[in-house]
């Protein structure tokens, strides 16, 4: 009994710890014809800064570094609290743009990427994410 109580608790651990990192490497949306795709430093957020990164890619999965990228980071509005809001500024590294997120409290955020290239309107995704 002593050894299938060890076993199951061994992989309940395992599970725990991978279902609650699943998010850390990246999550992916596709709009207007682009794949949009955030990844953070680590997952879930703390408060502070925390690393953000985008990378786009075309239909052809090319990847896509002669857009304008701006970011909105926020969190959902909630009733007698001030709006928490900031727009930081991307800086493309290699095939990503990058970012900080400043996260001022434990709780659901949102970061809104908006992509416009030259002659097409912009491709905006919207991704949940958490705080801890």
């Amino acid at each position: 009994m002593k050894r299938f109580s060890l076993a199951t608790a061994a992989v309940i651990m395992v599970l725990a710890v991978s279902v609650g990192m699943s998010w850390a490497d990246e999550t992916k949306k596709e709009t207007g014809g682009l794949t949009i795709t955030l990844s953070a430093g680590s997952y879930p957020l703390v408060k502070g800064d925390n690393d953000m990164s985008v990378k786009i890619t075309d239909k052809a999965g090319k990847a896509v570094t002669d857009a304008k990228v701006t970011a909105r980071f926020f969190m959902p509005h909630m009733a007698g609290m001030a709006p928490m809001s900031s727009k930081p500024e991307l800086v493309l590294k290699g095939d990503a743009y990058q970012f900080k997120a400043d996260v001022g409290m434990e709780g659901t955020w949102k970061a809104e990427i908006s992509v416009v290239r030259k002659g097409t309107s912009a491709a905006t995704a919207t991704f949940n994410l958490d705080a801890r």
